[in-house]
This record gives structure tokens, sequence and C-alpha cells, in this order.
């Protein structure tokens, strides 16, 4: 019996490890290998860990739309409606776009992973939102954090992109 119980802990022990390793091979250049790693997952292949990254880049992504709606009314109520309208909107569009980038990179890895991807990778920011806001030297800490978030997430498929075969 306690051979069995031993057997079973070091056969998991073994698939932990092992998928550790897969992940860090994918991740070794990145600047977040713990978020990569949590981005990969188990993934055997680079398309499994590139798209197990981008599903879930997409899953944390979502939240971003909070972000784009609570804009308008972290603004200051002295902000000229023009400028209010053009801030709300930039940050929606900064929203669509991550999300549009994400499927997009998706389809790539599945039908085209010799595409662009890496251009795709490298423009899911929402800069144009914190920087619109910036003009006007205003700030809302949710974008920025959002913002914040994105590049890392972004970086970290960038160092799983860079792996391609």
């Amino acid at each position: 019996m306690r051979t069995t119980i031993w057997l079973c802990v070091a056969v998991v022990a073994a698939a932990f490890v092992a998928s550790a390793s897969a992940a860090a091979s994918f991740c070794d250049t990145a600047d977040d290998k713990v978020l990569c790693g949590q981005l990969v997952g188990s993934a055997g292949t680079w398309a499994e860990a590139m798209t197990n990254a981008l599903n879930g880049v997409q899953k944390r992504a979502e939240g971003g739309k909070s972000v784009a709606d609570v804009v308008a009314a972290k603004l200051p109520a002295d902000v000229l409606p023009q400028t209010k309208d053009a801030i709300v909107s930039t940050c929606h569009w900064g929203y669509d776009n991550v999300m549009d980038n994400v499927k997009e990179c998706i389809e790539f890895v599945k039908d085209d992973p010799t595409s662009a991807i890496n251009s795709h990778l490298s423009s899911m920011s929402y800069s144009d939102c914190t920087e619109g806001l910036s003009e006007f030297n205003l700030s809302v800490p949710e974008a920025t954090q959002f913002d914040d978030e994105m590049q890392k997430l972004s970086s970290a498929l960038l160092a799983v992109a860079e792996k391609k075969p």
C-alpha cells in the first residue's frame, strides 16, 4: 500500500516537473517567467503554448471592458464634452483593439503560423487610452493598471512567439 502511494506521488511529481520544464522552455526569455508559465500551462508544442497563452490573455483582457466603461465617470466635471467624448471613444477603441488582436493571433496560430503575429502582439496595449488621458493632464488609475497589465501580457506572449519553430 505504501509503495503504491509513493509511486503515485512520484508520478504526480514527475508530471509536474515535466509540465514546469515545458513552460520554462517557452518562457525562458520572458521578463515575467511566472506569468508566462501560468499562461502557457502544460503545453507540449509551440502551437499549444501560444494558444494557451493567448486564451489566458483573452480572459484577463475581458476585464478591460469595465475599465473602458468607467473612464467617462472618472473624468472631472470640468472636462469639455468633446474632449470627454474623444477620450472615452479612444479608450473603447483601445479595448476593442486589444481583443481584436488576441482573436487575430489565435487564428494566426491555427491557420497561418508564418504570419506577422509578432506585430499584432507588439501592438496589444491600452496606451492609446492612457496617452489620451495624459494629453489633457488626466489620469484614471484603472486605465493605467490595465495598460500596465496588457504590456506585461504582451511581453509574455512575445517571449512565447519567439520560440516558434
